[in-house]
């Protein structure tokens, strides 16, 4: 019994020395200074952007028709100013055809009012001429003059009717106008969703142009917290979601002062300048940005 408890009790020892010896070798002799790595806190701005091309348009018809001709094809280089699409345009042309006709009859018309006041005028002269002879009484004198009223208001009318046929012609060819859609900017054409013979619905987005000499990141998701933080001029690194490997280094080019209402917090867009660029990026891939604020 003595020799079981000998044992036990030298086990008990054995185990302690290894104990104390495991605490020694992890944390080093007492007084030792030990190294232990700095962990920095990652005071970056953590925001999701979509790439945008720095210039571009979205275009619509302004008015409803159907779809006659589409003179661009998608991917293709154009010049601002070059046509894109037009409706079936023969009835807004007949309309034009009809208002045009309308003011040459109304131009007409007050041609022939200048005639008649002016035979009328000249009648009143005459007969002002034959009454100081005494050759023309006092009321033929006052016919004339009311003829002179008449002539005088049928011109006013005359003119109040080509000013108003003037304004429907142009009208028409403003309307006529809206059936053709030009390009606003040089550009690629990179959304092109119509075809010929559809129904164009106005307001609807048909084209898509963009300058891809340039882009630009925006995020709309930075809070009130966060934009806080960031200044114009701030350094950002870009990564992309759909292309993995790509990093580009940016600037912070604009804050927008004005903040909205989205998803429950009060945000703020930032535009973000990036300072090389990668031809794989199209307009609307999601980036993640990592903004680092300046002291």
């Amino acid at each position: 019994m003595a020799i079981i408890k000998r044992h036990w009790l030298l086990c008990l020892i054995l185990m302690a020395v290894l104990a104390i010896s495991s605490w020694w070798f992890l944390n080093g002799r007492p007084g030792e200074k030990k190294d232990i790595p700095v962990v920095k806190a990652d005071d970056r701005v953590l925001a999701e952007g979509i790439v945008y091309p720095i210039q571009y348009a979205e275009m619509a018809m302004p008015v409803e028709g159907t779809i006659g001709e589409i003179l661009v094809k998608e991917g293709e280089r154009i010049g601002a100013g070059q046509p894109i699409i037009r409706l079936v345009r023969e009835d807004y042309q007949d309309r034009v055809g009809s208002a045009r006709s309308n003011v040459a009859g109304a131009a007409a018309a007050v041609e022939q009012a200048h005639v008649n006041l002016a035979d009328a005028e000249r009648e009143l002269q005459r007969q002002q001429r034959l009454e100081k002879a005494g050759a023309a009484t006092r009321q033929k004198i006052e016919q004339v003059q009311m003829e002179v009223e008449r002539k005088r208001a049928a011109l006013m009318q005359a003119q109040a009717d080509l000013t108003a046929g003037e304004g429907k012609a142009a009208e028409s060819q403003r309307v006529l106008d809206k059936t053709e859609i030009r390009a606003p900017i040089d550009g690629t054409v990179v959304f092109l969703d119509v075809k010929v013979g559809e129904h164009a619905a106005a307001g609807k987005v048909l084209v898509r142009i963009a300058d891809e000499s340039g882009w630009e990141v925006r995020s709309d998701d930075l809070t009130e917290l966060a934009v806080a933080k960031v200044k114009m001029g701030d350094a950002v690194n870009l990564t992309f979601d759909g292309i993995p490997g790509v990093d580009i280094p940016g600037k912070v080019k604009f804050i927008r002062s004005y903040g909205e209402k989205k998803r429950g917090d009060m945000t703020y867009t930032v535009f973000i300048a990036p300072e090389q660029w990668d031809g794989r990026l199209r307009w609307n891939m999601t980036a993640q940005i990592a903004i680092t604020p300046s002291k």
